[in-house]
């Protein structure tokens, strides 16, 4: 049945205006949580992303120069044995490298690896060496005037090479560990490298 309405009221639903719907819809972000904890991730990612790799960075650091000085003492035992790999036709020095490169090699570019051994007379050498100077550039110090004997024992204390029967070598290798992270490396070490280095200081014996 039919129901009659006085004129001029109008019948038709209330729409709430553009700036209540607006209220609304900000009212119900306001409260929406979802979301939430992958946005707060965002904002430290960069900077735990950057710590993670620092972490693996130095732990592969640490890796290598362990390693670098167990080649050192292992092959530093090996070359005051005086023994040479006959087999492989290879010297002292060079039987030394290959077990070197057969410790790290895996790990770095051997090709960067600074390998040096200085032969001393004695323990005692190695507190006052002699004075060594390559004058003419050619590598040694064979000239004369280049060695000034400091201990006068007729032994050129502080000379390249592995020694004899008796001899004290101390043997140095170095290697210049390159950052993969650009922003780590501005922090540490040299332009982004770190040079990693192992000693070990040994008496040959009778051979």
């Amino acid at each position: 049945m039919w129901k009659h309405h006085a004129s001029g009221e109008d019948q038709r639903p209330h729409r709430p205006s553009f700036l209540r719907w607006r209220g609304l819809i900000l009212r119900r972000l306001r409260q929406d949580e979802g979301g939430a904890t992958a946005i707060e991730f965002s904002f430290i990612a960069i900077g735990l992303f950057y710590i993670i790799i620092g972490i693996v960075e130095f732990a592969m650091c640490i890796t290598v120069g362990n390693s670098l000085e167990a080649a050192t003492n292992l092959s530093s035992r090996l070359g005051k044995t005086g023994y040479v790999d006959e087999q492989a036709q290879l010297t002292q020095e060079e039987t030394i490298y290959a077990e070197i490169e057969r410790r790290v090699g895996p790990m770095i570019d051997m090709d960067k690896l600074d390998i040096d051994h200085e032969v001393y007379n004695d323990f005692e050498s190695l507190t006052n060496p002699d004075i060594l100077e390559d004058g003419n550039g050619d590598g040694d110090t064979d000239d004369p005037g280049e060695w000034t004997d400091v201990d006068g024992d007729g032994f050129k204390d502080g000379a390249d090479g592995v020694g004899g029967s008796g001899s004290v070598v101390v043997y140095r290798i170095s290697y210049p560990w390159e950052l993969m992270t650009p922003l780590i490396g501005q922090f540490v070490g040299d332009d982004g490298t770190i040079t990693l280095t192992a000693y070990s200081v040994v008496k040959n014996e009778p051979y």
